[in-house]
């Protein structure tokens, strides 16, 4: 009976040290979140900040109807990402856009990135440039809506 008592009751300190760590985490996540929240919105992120952030990007793609949405390019560039590629410059001027990035170091997925991009249903990509370089691929691509 001694030894039951003594691995439950270790069994629940590991419990209790466990649930310590994770609420110290917790509360670091919700500090982080809360200053990239305040860093964007102001001091005052009211009760729902991640609405607020959405109404805030309405209005911003409300005064600029006219042109590429810079948000639905970016998510449909990282829909085939895969994590060697890293983006590096998004420049759109009305109904066309540029995309400059690096691609490394697994340089023979790049034609499959590409070759997922040509399918994605919104954007025609083309590829305008492409120069390998030490650990990768520079490259530079065109967008165009569909």
């Amino acid at each position: 009976m001694i030894w039951v008592t003594v691995v439950c009751g270790l069994f629940l300190a590991g419990q209790g040290i466990r649930y310590h760590f994770n609420l110290a985490q917790l509360r670091e996540i919700r500090e982080q979140t809360n200053a990239l929240y305040s860093s964007v919105l102001g001091p005052d992120i009211g009760q729902s900040p991640f609405g607020r952030l959405q109404f805030e990007q309405g209005k911003l793609s409300a005064r600029h109807r006219i042109g590429l949405d810079p948000l639905a390019v970016l998510a449909a560039l990282s829909h085939p990402a895969v994590e060697s590629l890293r983006l590096e410059g998004l420049v759109l001027t009305g109904m066309r856009g540029r995309v400059r990035g690096f691609f490394g170091p697994n340089v023979d997925r790049f034609d499959d990135y590409v070759d997922d991009l040509s399918r994605d249903e919104q954007f025609y990509f083309s590829l305008e440039k492409r120069e390998e370089v030490f650990g990768g691929i520079t490259f530079s691509l065109v967008v165009e809506p569909k």
